[in-house]
This record gives C-alpha cells, structure tokens and sequence, in this order.
C-alpha cells in the first residue's frame, strides 16, 4: 500500500474563488452525505433502535477491500479517514451557515468556501477510494485480523522463545501438507 497524501482546504476568506458549473457523482453523493448527516444529527437520540423498515432491503455482507500491513499503514489510514470526516462535517457547518446568513455578501463567501471545500473534499474521497477501496458514500468496518504483543525479555530468555517458535511454526507447515 502506497502512502497518500491528502489536502487540507483553508476555511477562510483568503479562498480564491471556483466556480462550480457541474456536479459529478461523487461531489453529488459527499452533498447528500451532508444532508443525511445534518437530518440523522437533528434525530432525537432514544435508547432503542429504530424498528425494521416495512420494505425487505437486499441483504448485504461485508467484503474485504484493503489489507492495512503493519502499525504505520494502519496509523496513516485512520488519520487520512478522520481528515475526511472533519472535512465532511466543515462542510456540513459551513452550509448550514450558508442557509442561515441574510448578507448576500457572506453568503457568496461561505459558498466560495463551501465550494472549495467540496472539490478538496471530492479529491480527498477520490484518493481514498484508488489507494484503499474507501469512500464516504459507505460504511465500513474496520476488523482487527492479528495483533503481535512484545515484552522485555533478556538474550538467553529471547533464545527460548524464539526456538519454541519456530518449533511451532514448522509443525503448523508440516499440518497444511498433509
């Protein structure tokens, strides 16, 4: 897995100004990810879930897109998902701001950035989606397939260990041959 670097997009007036003509389908579905998450955060929290729709939705299962190897790949795809998600919700407050503000000139510019945000944003999830098989329009769950634990240990102590484990690990080779 290669390293990807993600952009961060100022929130400010120093923003130049991008016009957005046309819309393709992932700004489309980060926009209505935004609706969604404004309507679910306005729902009132209850402490039972939500009774089953009335309509059989297909039944889906979970398939595994990407593989993290090791500490540093796992740390860098959780930070790379939480700039995506404080992207989103930025996105979400500044249109909500927008929807609020009666100065049109502040209007045009929470929607300069709104805009700008959107298309970094956009990149963002585009990024995500070629180098992990990740986009904001899904649901994920994260599954924790090994773990290594390490101790202290002195030299002849780390001499043991490592001859029961390989001890070990040739009688698991030798189990798959047969």
């Amino acid at each position: 897995m290669h390293a990807v670097n993600l952009e961060l997009v100022p929130v400010s007036g120093s923003c130049r100004t991008i016009q957005m003509k046309r819309f393709n389908l992932n700004q489309l579905a980060i926009i209505a990810l935004i609706f969604s998450a404004s309507a679910f955060a306005a729902q009132p929290k209850s402490g039972t879930a939500p009774a089953p729709a009335a309509t059989s939705a297909p039944v889906q299962k979970l398939v595994r897109i990407a593989t993290l190897n090791g500490v540093e790949a796992n740390r860098e795809f959780q930070a790379n998902v939480q700039l995506l998600q404080a992207q989103r919700q930025t996105a979400v407050e500044l249109n909500t701001a927008m929807e609020k503000e009666r100065d049109a000139r502040k209007k045009a510019e929470l929607k300069t950035q709104l805009d700008a945000l959107l298309v970094k944003l956009n990149e963002n999830n585009d990024k995500m989606q070629k180098a992990y098989g990740f986009s904001l329009a899904r649901n994920y769950t994260l599954e924790i397939e090994s773990s290594h634990i390490y101790m202290f240990v002195t030299e002849e102590e780390a001499a043991k260990i490592e001859k029961v484990q390989a001890e070990e690990a040739k009688k698991a080779k030798t189990k798959k041959g047969k």
